[in-house]
């Protein structure tokens, strides 16, 4: 267990450090996965495939950042978006579950 909290505390390290630098990867984890990649050194997309970085991990962590934590937060109509889709969803699950 040890092992995956380091390497998820150093994911998160990396994931704060990018969103701290760049703040269109606040509001766009396409471009935060990617900016991820090139902080770790890729250049291409064989290097991205070799890193081993998943993309969930990194949407995931960037969720707790902002959500959780506050921090870094998203461009204004970004956080207005996912809101609504976050209601939709829900009011979705409440009539599939009926």
């Amino acid at each position: 267990m040890p092992e995956i909290n380091t390497e998820l505390n150093t994911v998160k390290e990396l994931v704060e450090k990018v969103l701290s630098r760049n703040v269109a990867t606040r509001s766009n984890d396409t471009k935060l996965y990617l900016e991820c990649c090139k902080e770790l050194g890729c250049k291409t997309m064989k290097d991205i495939e070799r890193m081993n970085l998943s993309i969930i991990t990194v949407h995931k962590l960037r969720q707790v950042i902002q959500n959780k934590e506050g921090h870094y937060n998203p461009a204004k109509e970004v956080l207005a978006i996912r809101e609504k889709r976050h209601v939709s969803i829900r009011e979705y699950m409440v009539r599939v579950g009926n």
